[in-house]
Protein backbone atom coordinates (compact mmCIF):
# COMPACT_ATOMS: atom_id res chain seq x y z
CA UNK A 1 0.00 0.00 0.00
CA UNK A 2 1.17 3.52 -0.69
CA UNK A 3 1.90 5.81 2.25
CA UNK A 4 -0.62 8.47 3.31
CA UNK A 5 0.26 11.92 1.92
CA UNK A 6 1.08 13.28 5.38
CA UNK A 7 3.65 10.51 5.81
CA UNK A 8 5.51 11.11 2.57
CA UNK A 9 9.21 11.35 3.32
CA UNK A 10 11.25 13.46 0.94
CA UNK A 11 14.90 14.30 0.30
CA UNK A 12 15.66 18.00 0.76
CA UNK A 13 19.43 18.09 0.72
CA UNK A 14 22.53 16.04 -0.04
CA UNK A 15 26.24 16.13 0.64
CA UNK A 16 29.07 13.87 -0.38
CA UNK A 17 32.73 13.32 -1.14
CA UNK A 18 34.07 10.45 -3.22
CA UNK A 19 36.82 9.41 -5.60
CA UNK A 20 35.27 11.84 -8.08
CA UNK A 21 36.03 14.77 -5.78
CA UNK A 22 34.30 16.96 -3.25
CA UNK A 23 30.59 17.49 -3.68
CA UNK A 24 27.64 16.02 -5.51
CA UNK A 25 28.28 18.05 -8.67
CA UNK A 26 31.74 16.53 -9.10
CA UNK A 27 30.36 13.02 -8.69
CA UNK A 28 27.51 13.58 -11.13
CA UNK A 29 29.78 15.17 -13.74
CA UNK A 30 32.11 12.16 -13.65
CA UNK A 31 29.24 9.67 -13.78
CA UNK A 32 27.32 11.43 -16.54
CA UNK A 33 30.50 11.81 -18.56
CA UNK A 34 31.13 8.09 -18.38
CA UNK A 35 34.58 8.62 -16.86
CA UNK A 36 35.86 6.39 -14.11
CA UNK A 37 37.31 8.02 -11.01
CA UNK A 38 39.36 4.93 -10.15
CA UNK A 39 43.10 5.66 -9.92
CA UNK A 40 46.31 3.82 -9.00
CA UNK A 41 46.53 2.86 -5.31
CA UNK A 42 48.82 5.09 -3.26
CA UNK A 43 47.93 4.22 0.34
CA UNK A 44 49.95 0.98 0.34
CA UNK A 45 51.81 -1.32 -2.05
CA UNK A 46 49.08 -3.15 -3.99
CA UNK A 47 51.43 -5.56 -5.79
CA UNK A 48 50.97 -8.48 -3.35
CA UNK A 49 47.23 -8.27 -3.92
CA UNK A 50 47.44 -8.21 -7.70
CA UNK A 51 45.55 -4.91 -7.75
CA UNK A 52 46.01 -1.74 -9.74
CA UNK A 53 43.30 0.81 -8.90
CA UNK A 54 40.96 1.97 -6.15
CA UNK A 55 38.36 4.61 -5.46
CA UNK A 56 40.44 6.72 -3.09
CA UNK A 57 39.27 10.33 -2.64
CA UNK A 58 42.58 11.86 -3.64
CA UNK A 59 41.16 15.36 -3.80
CA UNK A 60 41.17 15.21 0.01
CA UNK A 61 44.68 15.19 1.44
CA UNK A 62 44.96 13.08 4.57
CA UNK A 63 44.96 15.23 7.70
CA UNK A 64 47.37 13.96 10.37
CA UNK A 65 45.68 13.21 13.67
CA UNK A 66 42.17 12.99 12.21
CA UNK A 67 40.62 9.65 11.36
CA UNK A 68 40.15 9.46 7.59
CA UNK A 69 36.52 8.38 7.95
CA UNK A 70 35.73 11.46 10.05
CA UNK A 71 37.56 13.70 7.60
CA UNK A 72 35.30 12.52 4.77
CA UNK A 73 32.21 12.77 6.96
CA UNK A 74 32.95 16.39 7.87
CA UNK A 75 33.25 17.36 4.19
CA UNK A 76 29.94 15.72 3.30
CA UNK A 77 28.26 17.41 6.27
CA UNK A 78 29.32 20.86 5.11
CA UNK A 79 27.74 20.39 1.68
CA UNK A 80 24.65 18.84 3.22
CA UNK A 81 23.96 21.86 5.44
CA UNK A 82 24.34 24.25 2.54
CA UNK A 83 22.20 22.10 0.24
CA UNK A 84 19.47 21.69 2.84
CA UNK A 85 19.25 25.34 3.86
CA UNK A 86 20.35 24.40 7.37
CA UNK A 87 19.45 26.92 10.04
CA UNK A 88 18.29 27.17 13.63
CA UNK A 89 15.03 25.37 12.79
CA UNK A 90 17.01 22.29 11.84
CA UNK A 91 19.00 22.22 15.07
CA UNK A 92 17.67 20.75 18.28
CA UNK A 93 15.91 17.64 19.54
CA UNK A 94 13.57 17.28 16.55
CA UNK A 95 16.47 16.31 14.27
CA UNK A 96 17.94 12.82 14.27
CA UNK A 97 20.99 11.18 12.70
CA UNK A 98 21.30 7.64 11.31
CA UNK A 99 24.55 6.52 9.69
CA UNK A 100 25.68 3.26 8.15
CA UNK A 101 29.27 2.03 8.06
CA UNK A 102 31.29 -1.18 7.89
CA UNK A 103 34.55 -0.06 9.47
CA UNK A 104 33.66 3.14 11.30
CA UNK A 105 36.72 4.96 12.58
CA UNK A 106 39.07 2.07 12.00
CA UNK A 107 42.19 4.22 12.17
CA UNK A 108 41.35 4.94 15.80
CA UNK A 109 41.07 1.23 16.52
CA UNK A 110 44.40 0.64 14.80
CA UNK A 111 45.98 3.33 17.00
CA UNK A 112 44.91 1.47 20.11
CA UNK A 113 46.31 -1.78 18.73
CA UNK A 114 49.64 -0.14 17.99
CA UNK A 115 49.72 1.30 21.51
CA UNK A 116 49.34 -2.18 23.00
CA UNK A 117 52.14 -3.44 20.77
CA UNK A 118 54.54 -0.83 22.09
CA UNK A 119 53.32 -0.82 25.69
CA UNK A 120 51.59 -3.78 27.40
CA UNK A 121 49.24 -1.33 29.10
CA UNK A 122 48.91 2.09 27.40
CA UNK A 123 49.25 5.06 29.69
CA UNK A 124 46.04 6.78 30.78
CA UNK A 125 46.92 9.95 28.93
CA UNK A 126 45.07 12.24 26.53
CA UNK A 127 46.41 10.40 23.47
CA UNK A 128 45.12 7.02 24.67
CA UNK A 129 41.77 8.49 25.69
CA UNK A 130 41.31 10.15 22.29
CA UNK A 131 42.18 6.95 20.45
CA UNK A 132 39.72 4.90 22.50
CA UNK A 133 36.92 7.44 22.06
CA UNK A 134 37.45 7.73 18.32
CA UNK A 135 37.27 4.07 17.43
CA UNK A 136 33.79 3.39 18.82
CA UNK A 137 31.42 2.36 15.98
CA UNK A 138 28.86 5.01 16.88
CA UNK A 139 31.29 7.89 17.24
CA UNK A 140 30.84 8.99 13.64
CA UNK A 141 27.12 9.43 14.26
CA UNK A 142 27.81 11.43 17.41
CA UNK A 143 30.39 13.54 15.59
CA UNK A 144 27.97 14.38 12.78
CA UNK A 145 25.15 15.14 15.21
CA UNK A 146 27.36 17.57 17.10
CA UNK A 147 28.48 19.22 13.88
CA UNK A 148 24.96 19.88 12.62
CA UNK A 149 23.36 20.49 16.02
CA UNK A 150 21.10 17.42 15.98
CA UNK A 151 19.89 16.53 19.48
CA UNK A 152 17.30 13.93 18.49
CA UNK A 153 17.59 10.14 18.14
CA UNK A 154 20.90 8.73 16.91
CA UNK A 155 21.61 5.31 15.45
CA UNK A 156 24.50 3.55 13.73
CA UNK A 157 23.71 0.74 11.29
CA UNK A 158 26.30 -1.98 10.71
CA UNK A 159 24.88 -4.26 8.02
CA UNK A 160 27.95 -4.35 5.82
CA UNK A 161 27.29 -3.07 2.27
CA UNK A 162 23.57 -2.35 2.81
CA UNK A 163 24.34 -0.22 5.87
CA UNK A 164 23.55 3.20 4.44
CA UNK A 165 20.45 2.10 2.52
CA UNK A 166 19.08 0.54 5.71
CA UNK A 167 20.06 3.74 7.53
CA UNK A 168 17.76 5.62 5.15
CA UNK A 169 14.98 3.15 5.91
CA UNK A 170 15.45 3.55 9.66
CA UNK A 171 15.31 7.32 9.22
CA UNK A 172 11.97 6.97 7.44
CA UNK A 173 10.68 4.81 10.29
CA UNK A 174 11.76 7.36 12.92
CA UNK A 175 9.80 10.12 11.22
CA UNK A 176 6.70 8.02 10.62
CA UNK A 177 6.78 7.01 14.29
CA UNK A 178 6.88 10.69 15.29
CA UNK A 179 10.28 10.41 16.96
CA UNK A 180 11.88 13.05 14.71
CA UNK A 181 10.75 15.77 12.33
CA UNK A 182 13.82 15.37 10.13
CA UNK A 183 16.73 12.97 9.97
CA UNK A 184 20.13 13.19 8.34
CA UNK A 185 20.96 9.71 7.06
CA UNK A 186 23.65 8.12 4.93
CA UNK A 187 26.96 6.36 5.26
CA UNK A 188 30.71 6.81 5.40
CA UNK A 189 33.72 4.62 4.71
CA UNK A 190 37.46 5.11 4.40
CA UNK A 191 39.68 3.11 2.04
CA UNK A 192 41.95 0.88 4.13
CA UNK A 193 44.39 -1.96 3.63
CA UNK A 194 42.48 -3.90 6.28
CA UNK A 195 39.32 -4.25 4.21
CA UNK A 196 41.29 -4.82 0.99
CA UNK A 197 42.96 -7.78 2.69
CA UNK A 198 39.58 -9.20 3.68
CA UNK A 199 38.16 -8.98 0.16
CA UNK A 200 41.40 -10.42 -1.22
CA UNK A 201 41.07 -13.46 1.08
CA UNK A 202 37.71 -14.40 -0.43
CA UNK A 203 38.82 -13.75 -4.00
CA UNK A 204 36.41 -10.89 -4.58
CA UNK A 205 38.79 -8.24 -5.98
CA UNK A 206 39.20 -7.34 -9.64
CA UNK A 207 42.58 -7.49 -11.30
CA UNK A 208 41.75 -4.39 -13.32
CA UNK A 209 38.54 -2.53 -14.11
CA UNK A 210 35.26 -3.12 -12.31
CA UNK A 211 32.81 -4.38 -14.96
CA UNK A 212 29.21 -4.64 -13.70
CA UNK A 213 27.13 -7.36 -15.41
CA UNK A 214 29.89 -7.98 -17.93
CA UNK A 215 30.79 -11.45 -19.16
CA UNK A 216 34.47 -10.71 -18.42
CA UNK A 217 33.96 -9.36 -14.90
CA UNK A 218 36.40 -10.75 -12.35
CA UNK A 219 35.74 -8.87 -9.13
CA UNK A 220 35.15 -5.55 -7.45
CA UNK A 221 37.29 -2.47 -6.76
CA UNK A 222 37.07 -0.83 -3.35
CA UNK A 223 36.64 2.88 -2.74
CA UNK A 224 35.83 5.43 -0.07
CA UNK A 225 33.10 8.02 0.38
CA UNK A 226 30.85 9.86 2.77
CA UNK A 227 27.29 10.47 1.56
CA UNK A 228 24.49 12.20 3.46
CA UNK A 229 20.82 13.00 2.76
CA UNK A 230 18.41 15.23 4.67
CA UNK A 231 15.00 13.59 5.00
CA UNK A 232 11.83 15.26 6.21
CA UNK A 233 8.08 15.09 5.78
CA UNK A 234 6.80 16.62 2.57
CA UNK A 235 4.43 18.97 4.43
CA UNK A 236 7.27 20.33 6.56
CA UNK A 237 9.53 20.73 3.54
CA UNK A 238 6.91 22.69 1.60
CA UNK A 239 6.10 24.85 4.62
CA UNK A 240 9.69 26.06 4.87
CA UNK A 241 10.11 26.39 1.12
CA UNK A 242 12.74 23.67 0.83
CA UNK A 243 13.83 22.23 -2.50
CA UNK A 244 12.34 18.73 -2.73
CA UNK A 245 14.66 16.43 -4.64
CA UNK A 246 12.73 13.15 -4.44
CA UNK A 247 10.49 10.98 -2.30
CA UNK A 248 11.58 7.78 -0.61
CA UNK A 249 8.43 5.97 -1.59
CA UNK A 250 9.19 2.38 -0.66
CA UNK A 251 11.66 0.38 1.42
CA UNK A 252 12.45 -3.30 1.61
CA UNK A 253 15.02 -5.41 3.42
CA UNK A 254 15.38 -9.20 3.48
CA UNK A 255 17.92 -11.90 4.31
CA UNK A 256 19.11 -14.93 2.35
CA UNK A 257 20.09 -17.15 5.30
CA UNK A 258 22.41 -18.86 2.81
CA UNK A 259 26.11 -18.16 3.51
CA UNK A 260 28.34 -15.78 5.47
CA UNK A 261 29.81 -14.16 2.34
CA UNK A 262 28.22 -15.64 -0.80
CA UNK A 263 24.69 -14.55 -1.73
CA UNK A 264 21.84 -16.90 -2.55
CA UNK A 265 22.70 -17.78 -6.19
CA UNK A 266 19.06 -17.35 -7.17
CA UNK A 267 18.68 -13.93 -5.53
CA UNK A 268 15.72 -14.91 -3.38
CA UNK A 269 16.45 -12.42 -0.60
CA UNK A 270 16.92 -9.54 -3.01
CA UNK A 271 13.68 -10.42 -4.79
CA UNK A 272 11.77 -10.30 -1.50
CA UNK A 273 13.31 -6.94 -0.60
CA UNK A 274 12.31 -5.49 -3.98
CA UNK A 275 8.75 -6.76 -3.72
CA UNK A 276 8.46 -5.28 -0.23
CA UNK A 277 9.60 -1.90 -1.55
CA UNK A 278 7.15 -2.11 -4.46
CA UNK A 279 4.28 -2.92 -2.09
CA UNK A 280 5.08 0.00 0.21
CA UNK A 281 5.36 2.40 -2.73
CA UNK A 282 2.16 1.08 -4.30
CA UNK A 283 3.82 0.37 -7.65
CA UNK A 284 4.53 -2.56 -9.94
CA UNK A 285 7.46 -3.49 -12.19
CA UNK A 286 5.98 -1.57 -15.13
CA UNK A 287 6.17 1.68 -13.14
CA UNK A 288 9.98 1.56 -12.82
CA UNK A 289 11.81 3.86 -15.24
CA UNK A 290 15.31 2.61 -14.48
CA UNK A 291 17.21 0.40 -12.06
CA UNK A 292 20.24 1.55 -10.11
CA UNK A 293 21.77 -1.86 -9.40
CA UNK A 294 24.29 -2.91 -6.77
CA UNK A 295 26.50 -4.23 -9.58
CA UNK A 296 29.73 -5.09 -7.74
CA UNK A 297 31.34 -6.76 -10.73
CA UNK A 298 31.76 -10.03 -8.82
CA UNK A 299 30.65 -13.33 -10.34
CA UNK A 300 28.24 -14.19 -7.54
CA UNK A 301 26.61 -10.80 -6.91
CA UNK A 302 25.98 -9.84 -10.52
CA UNK A 303 24.72 -13.32 -11.26
CA UNK A 304 22.17 -13.44 -8.46
CA UNK A 305 21.09 -9.81 -8.97
CA UNK A 306 20.35 -10.38 -12.66
CA UNK A 307 18.33 -13.50 -11.78
CA UNK A 308 16.24 -11.56 -9.28
CA UNK A 309 15.59 -8.83 -11.84
CA UNK A 310 14.72 -11.43 -14.49
CA UNK A 311 11.95 -12.87 -12.32
CA UNK A 312 10.53 -9.56 -11.13
CA UNK A 313 10.55 -7.96 -14.59
CA UNK A 314 9.83 -11.19 -16.52
CA UNK A 315 6.84 -9.83 -18.44
CA UNK A 316 8.73 -6.68 -19.42
CA UNK A 317 11.73 -8.72 -20.56
CA UNK A 318 9.47 -10.77 -22.83
CA UNK A 319 8.00 -7.66 -24.43
CA UNK A 320 11.32 -5.83 -24.76
CA UNK A 321 10.29 -3.21 -22.18
CA UNK A 322 12.82 -4.05 -19.43
CA UNK A 323 13.86 -0.81 -17.65
CA UNK A 324 17.47 0.31 -18.26
CA UNK A 325 19.96 -0.94 -15.68
CA UNK A 326 22.89 1.16 -14.49
CA UNK A 327 25.80 0.24 -12.23
CA UNK A 328 27.87 3.12 -10.88
CA UNK A 329 30.60 1.28 -8.98
CA UNK A 330 32.82 1.20 -12.05
CA UNK A 331 33.10 4.98 -11.57
CA UNK A 332 33.42 5.30 -7.77
CA UNK A 333 34.48 1.85 -6.66
CA UNK A 334 32.57 -0.18 -4.10
CA UNK A 335 32.24 2.18 -1.13
CA UNK A 336 30.91 -0.52 1.21
CA UNK A 337 28.83 1.07 3.99
CA UNK A 338 28.35 4.24 1.94
CA UNK A 339 27.31 2.44 -1.26
CA UNK A 340 23.54 2.53 -0.79
CA UNK A 341 23.46 6.25 -0.04
CA UNK A 342 25.78 6.98 -2.97
CA UNK A 343 23.53 4.99 -5.31
CA UNK A 344 20.48 6.85 -4.00
CA UNK A 345 21.98 10.32 -4.45
CA UNK A 346 23.11 9.62 -8.01
CA UNK A 347 19.70 8.11 -8.83
CA UNK A 348 17.98 11.23 -7.50
CA UNK A 349 20.26 13.37 -9.65
CA UNK A 350 19.42 11.28 -12.71
CA UNK A 351 15.71 11.71 -12.05
CA UNK A 352 15.92 15.46 -11.72
CA UNK A 353 18.13 15.91 -14.77
CA UNK A 354 16.33 13.27 -16.84
CA UNK A 355 19.57 11.62 -17.85
CA UNK A 356 20.57 7.97 -17.70
CA UNK A 357 24.27 7.67 -16.95
CA UNK A 358 26.27 4.95 -18.69
CA UNK A 359 27.49 1.77 -17.01
CA UNK A 360 31.19 2.45 -17.44
CA UNK A 361 33.50 -0.45 -18.42
CA UNK A 362 30.57 -2.69 -19.41
CA UNK A 363 31.27 -4.31 -22.78
CA UNK A 364 29.66 -7.74 -23.23
CA UNK A 365 26.57 -8.53 -21.13
CA UNK A 366 26.11 -11.75 -19.21
CA UNK A 367 24.55 -14.61 -21.12
CA UNK A 368 20.80 -14.10 -21.31
CA UNK A 369 21.02 -10.34 -20.76
CA UNK A 370 21.84 -9.40 -24.34
CA UNK A 371 18.57 -7.50 -24.76
CA UNK A 372 18.98 -5.46 -21.58
CA UNK A 373 19.87 -1.78 -21.81
CA UNK A 374 22.95 -1.01 -19.71
CA UNK A 375 23.27 2.50 -21.19
CA UNK A 376 26.76 1.69 -22.43
CA UNK A 377 26.68 4.21 -25.28
CA UNK A 378 27.00 7.24 -23.04
CA UNK A 379 24.47 9.46 -21.25
CA UNK A 380 21.05 9.74 -22.80
CA UNK A 381 17.78 11.49 -22.06
CA UNK A 382 14.75 9.16 -22.13
CA UNK A 383 11.74 10.15 -24.19
CA UNK A 384 9.66 10.48 -21.03
CA UNK A 385 10.50 11.78 -17.54
CA UNK A 386 12.25 9.53 -15.05
CA UNK A 387 9.63 9.32 -12.34
CA UNK A 388 10.48 6.12 -10.47
CA UNK A 389 13.85 4.50 -9.75
CA UNK A 390 14.57 1.17 -8.08
CA UNK A 391 17.87 1.17 -6.16
CA UNK A 392 19.16 -2.18 -4.90
CA UNK A 393 22.00 -3.26 -2.60
CA UNK A 394 23.29 -6.56 -1.28
CA UNK A 395 25.88 -7.51 1.33
CA UNK A 396 27.76 -10.25 3.12
CA UNK A 397 25.67 -12.30 5.49
CA UNK A 398 22.84 -12.45 2.96
CA UNK A 399 21.63 -8.89 3.58
CA UNK A 400 19.58 -7.30 0.80
CA UNK A 401 17.86 -3.94 0.50
CA UNK A 402 15.72 -2.08 -2.01
CA UNK A 403 14.59 1.54 -2.22
CA UNK A 404 11.95 3.02 -4.48
CA UNK A 405 12.72 6.65 -5.21
CA UNK A 406 10.03 8.79 -6.81
CA UNK A 407 10.13 12.21 -8.42
CA UNK A 408 7.87 14.70 -6.62
CA UNK A 409 5.57 16.82 -8.74
CA UNK A 410 5.24 20.51 -7.96
CA UNK A 411 1.95 21.37 -6.17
Amino acid sequence: MSSPPQDRIVVTGVGMVSAAGRGTDAAWARLRGGQTALTPIELFDPAPYGLSVSGEAKSVAREPGLDRAFQLLDIAADELMQSSGWGEEQRGDSTGVVLGTCQGAIEGASAIHRAFQTRPVPAADDTSRAAFAAYRPGHGTARLADRIGALGPRSTVGMVCVSSSVALMHAVDLMRAGEAKRVVAGGFEAFTQFVVTGFHCIGALASGALRPFDSERDGTVLGEAAVLLTLEREDDARRRGATILAEIAGCGVAADAFHMTAPDPEGGGLERAIRQAFAEAGIGPADVDFISAHGTGTVFNDGMESKAFSRIFAELVETGAMPPVTGIKSVFGHTLGAAGALDAVMAVRAMNERVLAPTVAHREPLEGLESWDFAVDGPKAPASPIDVVLSTNSAFGGNNSALVLRRVQAP
